[in-house]
């Protein structure tokens, strides 16, 4: 019975003794490497990608970009993602209706504030029943179904992370 699945050499108290400091040594060296300057300079990268994304298209201030990296943080969205929209429908702003940069409802629907518009699609894309549990390229369908929506998307989510100004006269909605 030694080959047994049971009583095999993978189950014996050592070998779990050793595969636990393993997983510990493993979780120290990934927690080192991961400081507190670290994170905040990743936040810093994605504030100046954001700031740089807005300029790039003659956005009005202000940025709102404090907001958009809190509610992607908050709802593990991309944090791209609402940026890029409110370029492609409202022209960040510039046309929007009623508080509602992001075409929500096809702009038929009006919100208090940049922030209760923000808050609200924000947790409609994380929760909501036809954005919850879908991919990015999903959520993206779902918001809008057309094929050139998805690739203009795309396009402005990369020229974020590229942090490209030059490139926005080639994507302008």
């Amino acid at each position: 019975m030694a080959n047994s699945p049971k009583h095999s050499r993978y189950s014996s108290p050592g070998y779990r003794a050793l595969r636990w400091v393993g997983l510990c040594a493993l979780a120290m060296t990934a927690h080192a490497s991961v400081t507190p300057d670290s994170l905040d300079r990743v936040k810093d990268e994605r504030h100046v990608k954001l700031e740089t994304f807005f300029q790039s298209f003659g956005c009005p201030a202000p940025y709102h970009v404090k907001e958009y990296l809190g509610a992607a943080d908050t709802y593990a969205i991309d944090y791209r993602l609402l940026p890029a929209i409110s370029v492609l429908e409202s022209t960040c702003g510039i046309y929007q209706r009623e508080n509602n940069r992001w075409g929500w409802a096809s702009a038929r629907k009006g919100f208090s504030s940049f922030r209760a518009g923000l808050e609200y699609i924000a947790h409609q894309l994380a929760e909501g029943r036809y954005y919850k549990n879908k991919t990015l390229e999903e959520k993206v369908h779902m918001y809008n179904p057309r094929p050139q929506y998805a690739r203009l998307l795309d396009s402005l989510m990369r020229k974020i992370d590229g942090g490209l100004p030059a490139l926005a006269a080639n994507t302008r909605p």
